[in-house]
């Protein structure tokens, strides 16, 4: 007798648009940069040759961008009382290692 397997139906990708938050005066960026890559340990001539630089990808909103650096931020929190904004989740990335960046909102 053969045995059958049961198969999974398959699912429809569906793409979700998210409404950006217009309370905060920054735009949402997807950025792709290169990042330096360090390693401690010992290697022979192989494992050496086959680092690679890593390829990092963030998302969040630009604070400042200039000739030397993209300042970003993934949250946030906005008093209601005085509008003040914090800011977490900081990155900056020299200006020279950004590969690409696409507006999001």
């Amino acid at each position: 007798m053969r045995s059958s397997k049961r198969r999974k139906p398959k699912t429809r990708r569906r793409l979700v648009r998210i409404e950006q938050p217009k309370d905060i005066p920054y735009s949402k960026y997807r950025i792709e940069w290169t990042d330096a890559l360090s390693d401690s340990g010992w290697a022979d001539d192989r494992e050496f040759t086959k680092m690679k630089l890593a390829k990092p990808i963030n998302e969040g909103w630009v604070f400042s961008k200039d000739k030397n650096s993209v300042k970003i931020f993934a949250s946030y929190d906005k008093d209601p009382n005085t509008n003040e904004i914090t800011f977490g989740d900081r990155t900056m990335i020299p200006t020279s290692w950004v590969l690409k960046m696409t507006k999001l909102d």
